[in-house]
């Protein structure tokens, strides 16, 4: 079972940053802080698999904040490192980088997102436009209790043909099978064909909230469509002109579905629209899809750097490397910081060559789920990861085996190299 607790070790007047990033990472999580950095290496050694991960800030005395934390990613035993260092630098992080470490956390960062003052990729004061402003406030106006839905995770990709519709459709089946139910939003409002994967010969019109206006869950309830057992579509639009339409409704559609559901995951269009900013922005994981086929690397800096400016956290953004060899050795550290996905853990899934797109192709991905294959396992196994950060992985056999794959975790890159999930 997942529990909401970092291992930390920082001095007293230091202390209060860690926890901000702690909460920034996981707004319900808590901190055991240790004293001594001895101490604290034995007890992520030892304990790691209780805890988040262990976050170390800054020390006056002794070991270095980052040389410690290098030394618990060295020792083993955690799921995630975390270094919190007021104005990291540049070299800092490449520093930390190289060392293994998952991510670096800047206080003063996140006290400019509290105040209103983000910071773009190169950490000046970001240009927000009237239209990021307006949606930012939609994506935040909510009376819904927060505390109690559902996680939120976002697929988007930058370019077509990476295969994110299939990751969903699959990840949508895969968490079904564990017993939750799964609300799937399809926001390519005007060519979304996420309902073709289960079989269906149409989605949910969106359209039909525009003209009715609901205003409350039973309204937006009544328009799901079932995919399969467990599982619940939204979207697109039957109509492609009518997607201008329904695109201002999607950040009260998905906050509903959150309220019905267990998890919520939504495709998205390669382009950045309105409809695809709200969801976003109200993601507890935005997950950033790419095959590593030429333009990759430019997408996913585009779609980080928008998404920052927009509001969404680095600790809540994720890169999903799709079709990877999973017998082949791959460093997909090396480029981070050239996209700006520094803090973002990098996931895998496996490629799953024709079978999967004959299996999809049919509308049979729950018996592509059911056969079990080196793809489907994958995304199990990212998943397990991420419903375990967020403290909402189920008590099940199978994701219980899920989360121990990704246990077993490769080393690569540079130096000791990035850890990576498999």
């Amino acid at each position: 079972m997942s529990m909401e607790r970092w291992l930390a070790c920082a001095d007293e007047r230091w202390r209060d940053d860690v926890e901000m990033a702690a909460r920034s990472m996981e707004p319900a999580s808590r901190c055991t802080f240790v004293d001594e950095a001895d101490s604290f290496r034995e007890k992520a050694r030892t304990e790691g698999s209780s805890y988040l991960g262990a976050i170390v800030g800054r020390r006056d005395a002794g070991v270095t904040d980052v040389n410690l934390a290098a030394a618990v990613v060295e020792d083993g035993g955690t799921s995630r490192v975390a270094l919190v260092r007021r104005g990291a630098s540049g070299s800092l992080r490449s520093r930390a980088l190289r060392a293994g470490i998952d991510l670096v956390v800047d206080p003063e960062v996140l006290q400019g997102v509290d105040s209103g003052e983000r910071k773009d990729m190169d950490g000046g004061p970001s240009t927000s436009s009237p239209e990021s402003t307006t949606l930012r406030a939609n994506a935040t106006d909510s009376s819904d209790d927060e505390a109690n839905r559902a996680p939120i995770i976002t697929f988007c990709s930058g370019r077509g043909g990476v295969g994110k519709t299939t990751l969903v459709s699959a990840a949508a089946a895969v968490v079904a099978g564990w017993g939750m139910s799964v609300g799937v939003v399809d926001l390519d409002l005007s060519c979304g064909n996420l309902f073709s994967g289960f079989g269906l010969a149409r989605g949910c019109d969106l359209a039909r909230l525009a003209a009715t206006g609901p205003d409350s869950v039973d309204d937006m309830a009544s328009i799901g469509v079932r995919a399969c057992e467990g599982v619940t579509l939204w979207g697109p639009c039957d109509l492609p002109e009518m997607a201008e339409v329904a695109m201002p409704l999607v950040a009260q559609l998905v906050r509903c579905v959150a309220g019905l559901v267990d998890l919520v995951l939504v495709d998205t269009s390669t382009t950045f629209t309105d409809a695809v900013a709200q969801a976003a922005q109200l993601s507890d994981r935005l997950a950033l899809v790419s095959d590593g086929g030429r333009g990759s690397s430019a997408a996913l800096a585009r779609m980080g750097g928008l998404s920052v400016r927009l509001g969404v956290e680095r600790t809540r953004i994720v890169r999903i490397e799709n079709r990877v060899n999973p017998r082949a050795k791959l460093d997909l550290s090396s480029n981070r910081a050239e996209v700006g996905l520094e803090a973002a853990r990098i996931f895998m899934a496996s490629e799953g060559g024709d079978e999967v797109s004959d299996y999809l192709a049919s509308g049979e991905v729950t018996e592509l789920v059911e056969i079990g294959s080196d793809f489907t396992d994958s995304v199990g196994t990212l998943l397990a990861q991420i419903l375990s950060e967020l403290g909402r992985l189920p008590e099940c056999q199978e994701a219980e085996r899920a989360l121990a794959r990704g246990a077993q975790r490769r080393r690569i890159g540079l130096f000791r190299g990035k850890r990576e999930v498999v």
